[in-house]
């Protein structure tokens, strides 16, 4: 990825002590996370208002169609309403759980691009956190491969996550396209098997935590950015390198 090598460290070597790279990432990215923590929340804040509006359109759909089956259902005439009612509920759930992944995808692009950018010691912007638009494509990419994964139940989804979790994080470390990050992840994970399985029980612990509870919900624009800067700092360390240091 070009990042900076960084000064002097103590400990083992980077990608050697996949134990250390834990302890490690966390403290970096804590320190990057307070040294940029505006331009780092703020892009959450705003994706998550745009999350709500859909969301609050997801649920007017959602009982609007209710209602609309229910009124056809009671009717005593069969004139097809009952079928389009359906069809139309059908569609609406659909179309809103692709819209639901437009923002969070366009969200995660955007941390993850300015973790990239912090890891090669630069300062990233709102702006950067808002979008990339390579990132995007290649989240969107790993949801899709996710749900196909499902397929084969339990080691689909599992091999989905150790293949191409990465990949987001590649494509934005990297300024690459989702096929370049999909196979350097691929490569990474056979390289490294325990920093990606632990990088992800990482992150997803993290995400876990805070989406059970409500007052945790109030802190995914900020958990999301540590989660995307701790994802970084391993993956320098998976490639036997480190971030560059927090200034």
């Amino acid at each position: 990825m070009g990042y900076a090598p960084g000064g002097a460290y103590d400990g083992p070597a980077p990608g050697t002590d996949v134990g250390n790279d834990i302890s490690k990432s966390f403290s970096w990215a804590w320190q990057a996370f307070t040294k940029n923590w505006v331009a780092l929340v703020v892009p959450g804040v705003i994706w998550g208002a745009i999350y709500l509006f859909i969301l609050a359109v997801f649920f007017v759909g959602y009982f609007a169609s209710i209602a609309a089956m229910a009124n056809a259902f009671e009717s005593s005439e069969s004139n097809g309403t009952d079928a389009l009612a359906i069809i139309i509920f059908i569609l609406v759930m659909y179309a809103i759980m692709i819209l639901i992944q437009l923002p969070l995808a366009a969200w995660m692009s955007g941390a993850a691009r300015s973790a990239g950018l912090v890891a090669r010691g630069q300062t990233p912007t709102i702006g950067n956190g808002l979008f990339h638009w390579k990132t995007f494509f290649t989240y969107i990419l790993y949801v899709i491969l996710s749900f196909i994964s499902i397929i084969i139940p339990l080691i689909g989804p599992l091999a989905c996550m150790f293949f191409f979790s990465l990949a987001p994080h590649l494509s934005a470390g990297r300024d690459a396209g989702p096929i370049s990050a999909f196979k350097d992840a691929a490569n990474k994970a056979l390289a490294k098997p325990a920093h990606v399985i632990l990088t992800w029980l990482v992150t997803s612990a993290l995400a876990f935590v805070v989406t059970i509870t409500g007052i945790g919900m109030l802190l995914i624009p900020a958990v999301l950015p540590f989660m995307s800067l701790f994802s970084m700092s391993m993956i320098n360390r998976i490639e036997g390198k480190r971030p560059a240091p927090v200034v």
